[in-house]
């Protein structure tokens, strides 16, 4: 259930948040406490490193730039927007990468400059 609901934001701690819910009722704190952490340690390494390195990967762009988009892209366009959202800034870096080049200037002497 975790995995599933892992594309949706925030909703994936509500799986093993209820799960420690159950363990508590059931007088099982440490393992509660444990599960706990361990849900939000995989889902912290999970959504911090492993999808914007598996996103950022092709279209080189730097980590934070990643995450900025992932988490714009869900927020404007929902589920669609974790692929849509990093697709658009990779091609706004890149515009932007390539307006920001300077242009070679031919030379004024009369010689020609080898581009």
């Amino acid at each position: 259930m975790t995995g599933i609901l892992s594309v949706v934001p925030f909703a994936s701690p509500l799986v093993f948040l209820g799960a420690a819910l159950w363990l508590v009722a059931q007088s099982a704190i440490i393992a509660a406490i444990v599960l706990v952490v361990f849900g939000f340690l995989v889902v912290f390494v999970a959504d911090h490193f492993a999808r914007p390195a598996l996103i950022g990967g092709p279209t080189q762009l730097p980590f934070v730039w990643v995450l900025l988009g992932i988490l714009g892209g869900v927020e404007t366009f929902g589920l669609l927007g974790l692929l849509l959202g990093p697709a658009l800034l990779a091609v706004l870096v890149a515009l932007w990468r390539e307006l920001a080049t300077p242009v070679p200037v031919a030379a004024t002497d009369g010689t020609h400059t080898k581009e």
